[in-house]
């Protein structure tokens, strides 16, 4: 329906929901004002940006309301939404899990050129501390003849995971087994990644509020110096990868060193090579056996 006269239409409800973000201090308030309003009243981009003129009802302008009103106390965007795209792929994400990032998109990158330059086509991959599934999910979409096993201590986290795979991964099952790291599955993988938990404590304070104060504790910060969890997960690889497999752990920079150094102590037969991300930032630890 075209707005008549007086009529609030998409575009001004855009426009207000922009400033009232703005003034709440989002940095991208324009773009995450279109995306709220896109929920609200569920039209695609190309359906919004066509109807630009048209009247916005009242139900869709009071769920825009509730949305900006999330948005400028700190909610993620991703919660209020309920979706982020990572690998091209949309995925379920719940104050449970931490909101997959751009970046962690070099661990799928990197095990995949790994699978592909050793020939590997089936075997398992494991995502040690999955989350949403973000990692295991993109890269079994890509690895069709392999298994995937998803641990997590959280339970809750490990159904959001369960329905994101159901979602993505139709005609596989994924095994979902509630773990500290390897700790409840057994055997070797082909393929591991883990994005672990990695911010020093002390740093938590720096965090944008959406981070610090919104997403789980427990998949942000293990301990004091950030990398308790990564080498404990390091610690248990010698006998988790697979002949001719790879690990590929996040890091935050700054940790290439510990974390690399540990790999070579405890799998000294294994090429170590520490990746950087699209920022040239240190940003994961390859381990190839």
């Amino acid at each position: 329906m075209t707005a008549g006269t007086g009529a609030r239409i998409l575009r001004d409800a855009w426009m207000e929901a922009a400033a009232e973000l703005e003034g709440a201090g989002i940095a991208d308030a324009r773009f995450e004002a279109e995306v709220l309003l896109r929920h609200a009243t569920g039209l695609s981009r190309a359906e919004l940006y066509a109807r630009l003129t048209d009247e916005i009802g009242e139900a869709d302008a009071a769920k825009l309301r509730r949305a900006v009103g999330e948005r400028s106390g700190r909610t993620p965007l991703s919660y209020i939404t309920g979706s982020r795209e990572f690998y091209r792929l949309e995925f379920e994400v719940t104050p449970e899990v931490l909101i997959p990032r751009p970046e962690s998109e070099l661990l799928v990158d990197a095990a995949l050129d790994h699978l592909k330059r050793g020939r590997i086509r089936s075997g398992r991959i494991v995502d040690v501390g999955c989350g949403s599934g973000a990692l295991g999910i993109a890269l079994a979409k890509q690895a069709r003849r392999m298994e995937l096993v998803c641990t997590d201590v959280s339970r809750e986290a490990l159904e959001v995971a369960r329905r994101n795979a159901g979602r993505l991964l139709p005609r596989r099952r994924p095994e979902f087994v509630q773990a500290d790291l390897l700790g409840g599955v057994e055997g070797a993988f082909q393929c591991i990644v883990a994005n672990l938990p990695y911010v020093p404590e002390e740093r938590l304070a720096e965090l944008e509020p959406e981070v610090a104060e919104r997403e789980p504790r427990i998949a942000l910060t293990p301990g004091p110096d950030g990398t308790e969890m990564i080498l404990r997960l390091v610690a248990q690889l010698a006998s988790r990868i697979a002949p001719n497999g790879v690990a590929v752990l996040e890091i935050d920079p700054g940790q290439e060193d510990a974390v690399a150094s540990a790999a070579r102590r405890m799998l000294p037969d294994s090429e170590i090579a520490i990746l950087n991300d699209f920022s040239e930032r240190p940003r994961a630890v390859r381990i190839a056996s």
